[in-house]
């Protein structure tokens, strides 16, 4: 029993001595404050996605400085019919979506709606982002 011990014991110091070699600082993953993202869908690729499927996505202008310090998101972009947000997590596009009305929310991506949509066009809109962030994309 105590040579099965020892044996365990030491397994483990190997195991521990092999993790503490990594750098936190190097090449072996972001720094505790970079943002780890969930998927590389941008708001770009879901402004191409509804654009290639003909629904208006008129005046498009990079509202990231002004939106994102306040809303805690990465990206952002504003159009005539809608406001696309990409957050660094799942839980942040959550938290944000909390508060707002007329919006889809698809993993870290928070669409909000202009006031003047109708529920159809919400619909069109809704489908063409969840096939965007739910379809893996080919290399």
């Amino acid at each position: 029993m105590q040579r099965q011990s020892g044996l365990v014991v030491a397994l483990l110091a190997v195991v521990l001595a092999g993790c503490g070699g990594h750098d936190s600082h190097g090449l072996g993953g972001p720094a505790p404050h970079d943002a780890v993202m969930l998927n590389d869908v941008s708001v770009a690729a879901v402004l191409d996605a509804i654009a290639k499927a003909k629904l208006p996505v008129v005046n498009a202008r990079d509202t990231t400085s002004s939106r994102c310090p306040e809303a805690g998101c990465v990206q952002a972009t504003d159009t005539d019919t809608v406001s696309i947000l990409k957050f660094p997590s799942t839980g942040r596009a959550e938290l944000y979506a909390a508060g707002v009305r007329d919006m889809l929310q698809v993993e870290d991506i928070v669409v909000v709606y202009a006031p003047t949509m109708t529920g159809e066009q919400k619909a069109a809109y809704g489908h063409v982002i969840k096939h965007t962030m739910l379809t893996p994309a080919t290399p």
